[in-house]
């Protein structure tokens, strides 16, 4: 079957170039490379800002309704079940991210590296999500054979039934299955910057997940059924994204072997990273299910809830920025992008922390009256998903660009910070546990920022 070709942007941008008089065209400011006199250089940051920020603000404005609308189908599920019911979906929705972490190990970064040079050819496009598709079915199938079990037993651990248990079990590997497929897509929608489509597709899935969990809180309620209405959050955009991607793309292209070897050489660089960040990243639902009890695994399920302003920055970084990021030439230009994304995430990041921190007792309330004695917990949590945030954008800035920390450095040292903080910290609380994990995201942080700088400032360095 044939399918029609990506829509040219025609209206996009076209620059003269200042000195030459070559004419340079392109989906993205940043792509821009001219010969310009001082006064001249002057302008080029005030047209990226022109050009940048009604895209993002847009995007953040779209982006801040779905997040509302995940954040109040997160209260409502908070609120609607018992501490007992919420440990369980917080088991269950913890794995959930392990199984779509460890069966990634690093082909989105591929496909972002890689689909950077192939985005506007249709056919190697097709050709290159054909390729990673193959590959994520063949990590997801080791993924779940070895996650299953740590999460049965997890569960078990914290008194779930038969029922409850093999109910959870299904809803993860469904929720997976579909969301697996969703990430290899999405990667091409956010290559060719389509945001009206980005924003349909989030819009539509969180509105419909919020009705599933009003609707069940009026018929029956408990974790399957809350795990239950993400997996069909995942479907909806699943089908939306598919119909996209079947009109846009060739799909019909087989696999490229030399694609395949691209991208298998990407994942032996960051499959040790993969499996640290899935262990790192759900570290503290992981510690405090096995050293502490399912009161405890409810309160850091419900506090993580309170860090919806940070989730709506990721989203931002990930479908707007990083994909500009990835496409830039000059070595200049990345240097200062650099520096200006980092600079406003933190900049954000620490607004919000201070909300949190000043309005403890009014932000908890909204958990409802089963979590008000967590406010320093709070505090504490919201600290934690700053460290966490911060170290994951600098790995996806680094991974945008193919640069990779060596995990003989990273894990080592992570591990090291990790063996100090638990032989002084009570890993059966919430506050030991969260204090573990914020400090464990340390050498992450500093490694990336060392990585950045030597490549971005090394007089050998090759831009992707």
């Amino acid at each position: 079957m044939s399918k029609l070709p990506h829509r040219q942007y025609q209206s996009t941008m076209q620059t003269d170039a200042m000195a030459g008089g070559k004419v340079r065209s392109g989906p993205d400011l940043m792509e821009v490379e001219v010969a310009l006199g001082p006064e001249a250089a002057d302008l080029v940051v005030p047209t990226a800002v022109q050009r940048w920020l009604p895209v993002l603000l847009k995007f953040t404005s779209v982006q801040a309704v779905v997040q509302a609308l995940g954040f109040a189908a997160g209260i409502l599920i908070v609120r609607g079940l018992p501490k007992r019911e919420y440990a369980f979906y917080t088991i269950g929705n913890t794995m959930l991210s392990t199984i779509l972490l460890l069966a990634d190990s690093g082909i989105s970064s591929a496909l972002t590296a890689i689909g950077g040079r192939v985005w506007q050819d249709s056919h190697r496009l097709g050709s290159l999500l054909s390729t990673a598709l193959q590959l994520r079915r063949q990590l997801a199938v080791l993924t779940v054979v070895a996650v299953v079990p740590v999460l049965i037993w997890l569960l078990v651990q914290n008194g779930a039934n038969a029922f409850v248990t093999s109910g959870l079990v299904l809803a993860v590997l469904a929720g997976s299955g579909l969301e697996l497929i969703t990430r290899v897509y999405a990667v091409a929608l956010r290559l060719r910057s389509e945001i009206r489509q980005i924003q349909n597709q989030a819009l539509v899935a969180a509105f419909v997940k919020l009705a599933a969990v009003g609707i069940a809180l009026f018929i029956f309620f408990n974790a399957i059924v809350a795990i239950a209405t993400v997996v069909l959050g995942y479907a909806v955009q699943f089908w939306m994204l598919r119909r996209w991607v079947s009109r846009e793309i060739d799909t019909d292209v087989p696999g490229d072997p030399a694609v395949r070897s691209e991208i298998i050489a990407v994942l032996k660089r960051q499959a040790p990273h993969s499996i640290y960040y899935c262990l790192q990243g759900q570290i503290t639902v992981w510690l405090i299910s096995v050293f502490g009890n399912s009161e405890n695994v409810a309160n850091v399920g419900a506090l993580s809830r309170l860090v919806a302003a940070f989730a709506l920055l990721s989203s931002v970084m990930i479908e707007v920025v990083l994909p500009a990021f990835a496409r830039i030439r000059s070595v200049h230009q990345l240097r200062r992008r650099y520096f200006q994304i980092v600079a406003g995430y933190l900049a954000i990041s620490a607004l919000s922390v201070g909300v949190i921190a000043i309005f403890p007792s009014q932000i908890l309330s909204v958990l409802g009256r089963q979590y008000s004695d967590l406010r320093s917990d709070g505090i504490l949590m919201a600290a934690c998903a700053v460290m966490a945030t911060v170290a994951g954008l600098l790995w996806a800035i680094n991974s945008s660009r193919a640069w990779i920390v060596s995990p003989a450095v990273l894990i080592p040292c992570t591990l090291a910070v990790q063996a100090l903080c638990a032989s002084i910290l009570n890993l059966s609380t919430v506050r030991g546990v969260l204090l573990l994990t914020m400090y464990s995201w340390l050498p992450s942080i500093f490694l990336s920022v060392w990585l950045a700088m030597r490549k971005m400032w090394s007089p050998a360095t090759v831009v992707i």
